[in-house]
């Protein structure tokens, strides 16, 4: 009897058992992670990605996320900590020494204070002069240096240690530890770079980094992907795993792309393209650059500064920004930049001047062209070529300004389209008579602007000349007194404007949207301006 009812119970579980596994609710597999990628536009192939020679805003956007310098742009000219994980600044200012942190080279290797002098050396090396070169002239003997004037052992460009670099300044530099963050003061390795030799950074296989993401492909002219670098010292706070930058030269096939889903961010929004904008949200920001007119001063026509200003002042600035470009930029009858640039009392430094000319000034602009003529001895001004991108967009503003130079001064333009890298090159080489060009601030002071028409700079294509502007350019960087020095710098725009080797035309406030499921993008005035480096993706199954 009792083996009979044991027998009954064990079944009677294991009927129960049964039924009960029938009946519990299976458990649902983890949700799978969302793809963290994000696909955005890179416009066009840049000229090179040698950290060294950029120069271009696209160029030194690639830098920020696959390299890293002593410190790190943190945004509206502000810095953190980068390969350095803190510096400091002797009581008189002239000695920065920067104490770096372990961090690698996408090859293993550590990061070490050599590949920070050794990059500083190329930076400035008289047998291949670079753009940027006069970024490194606060440091003692650089200019010098470059010059072939003086030897390494003279420049203030120390290794300490392993882990510690210091720079020994001409003069207090408050804002060096952005400068740290810039392009060209990147490390290097010099055993890449020999190895590489011309072939430096020119195929993905062969870059070495030691940023936020590395470089995985690249398709010459089509598009480049970055990877997440999970040897980043600060990987943690990265989430995106892979950024796609395709190549999309026109506005118009950018906007229709961010439209279809194809890319999470654009900036191609012009009135009509925003009224017609359905996906994400778009906000308003200033880029921070100023456009103009480039002439080149050593042409037999624009070497004179009355005919530069009669073009300058036959623009109908308010009328191009308003039925030609419709964008929200602000017309420039000056040179350094409102709203960012600060003056030395914090105000911004466009307060003082606001205005250097009156834009569309038709009758001043013709009197100034007649004298010019008078000046070079002629009675007719030959046709004048105008340089400029090949977008439709850039071709079209090209052909406004076209326009009004024939409607005002009567005057014959023939308008020279090539693509940016190529106009880029042009400019430095100063084979043009006028170029569409602009320029975005690298730091937040005046200066950023001011020198880049010293006589020789890198970046002076108009190829300027001016003893008096030099001077106090020279004078402004080794003045300790703070109002004193941007009262030179007020008197350097000063001479600027009046020579006018450029013809301020807008300063570049723009339209930019990101689709809803992108988090943590931002834009920015200062170089760079594009930072998807702490984005993310969140919900874009759902949109």
């Amino acid at each position: 009897m009792k083996r009979r009812t044991l027998a009954l119970a064990i079944a009677m579980v294991m009927l129960l058992g049964i039924g009960l596994t029938g009946c519990t609710k299976k458990a649902e597999p983890a949700a799978a992670k969302e793809p963290q990628e994000m696909t955005l536009n890179l416009y066009q192939e840049n000229s090179t990605l040698d950290w060294q020679k950029c120069s271009s805003s696209g160029e030194i956007q690639i830098y920020n996320w696959i390299m890293e310098g002593l410190t790190r742009s943190a945004g509206q000219g502000k810095v953190k900590p980068g390969i350095a994980e803190k510096w400091e600044v002797s009581p008189d200012g002239l000695v920065w020494t920067f104490h770096l942190r372990d961090a690698k080279w996408t090859d293993g290797k550590p990061v070490v204070a050599e590949n920070f002098a050794y990059g500083a050396f190329r930076a400035i090396d008289p047998k291949e002069p670079k753009d940027y070169s006069y970024f490194l002239f606060d440091i003692v003997g650089a200019e010098e240096y470059a010059a072939g004037k003086a030897t390494k052992e003279q420049v203030g460009v120390k290794v300490i240690d392993e882990k510690t670099i210091s720079y020994t300044l001409k003069q207090p530099v408050s804002y060096f530890d952005y400068l740290a963050s810039f392009v060209t003061y990147a490390p290097a390795r010099q055993d890449i770079v020999e190895r590489d030799g011309q072939k430096f950074n020119t195929e993905a296989n062969l870059f070495v980094t030691n940023g936020p993401f590395k470089v995985a492909t690249w398709e010459h002219n089509s598009e480049m992907t970055f990877v997440k670098n999970a040897d980043y010292w600060d990987a943690a706070s990265i989430k995106l795993d892979k950024i796609i930058g395709l190549m999309i030269t026109e506005d118009s096939t950018e906007f229709n792309m961010y439209e279809s889903g194809e890319i999470d961010t654009t900036i191609a929004l012009d009135a009509e393209q925003l009224a017609a904008m359905t996906k994400g949200a778009s906000s308003k920001y200033a880029d921070g650059s100023v456009w103009f007119f480039d002439f080149n001063c050593t042409d037999p026509i624009f070497k004179n500064k009355n005919i530069r200003k009669a073009f300058t002042l036959a623009v109908d600035r308010q009328s191009f920004i308003t039925n030609v470009a419709k964008t929200p930029w602000v017309p420039a009858t000056a040179f350094v930049q409102p709203d960012i640039i600060p003056d030395a009392d914090g105000k911004p430094f466009r307060e003082k001047t606001p205005s250097y000319f009156k834009d569309n000034d038709v009758e001043t602009a013709k009197a100034l062209l007649a004298t010019g003529m008078q000046e070079l001895g002629i009675t007719a001004l030959p046709k004048v070529k105008l340089l400029t991108n090949d977008a439709a967009k850039s071709q079209m503003y090209a052909q406004a300004f076209q326009e009004m130079w024939k409607k005002n001064l009567g005057v014959d333009a023939e308008i020279e389209p090539v693509p940016s890298a190529q106009r880029i090159e042009r400019q430095h080489a100063h084979d043009f008579q006028i170029s569409l060009a602009g320029w975005g601030p690298d730091y937040p002071d005046p200066m950023t602007d001011l020198d880049l028409y010293v006589t020789g700079a890198g970046n002076n294509d108009p190829a300027y000349s001016n003893p008096e502007y030099d001077a106090l350019i020279k004078a402004a960087k080794a003045e300790p007194d703070k109002a004193k020095k941007f009262e030179m710098m007020h008197k350097a725009e000063d001479i600027l404007m009046d020579d006018m080797p450029i013809g301020p035309l807008y300063f570049r406030y723009r339209n930019y949207a990101v689709r809803e499921y992108v988090k943590g993008y931002t834009r920015d005035s200062f170089a760079p301006d594009m930072n998807p480096i702490y984005a993310w993706i969140e919900g874009k199954a759902t949109k």
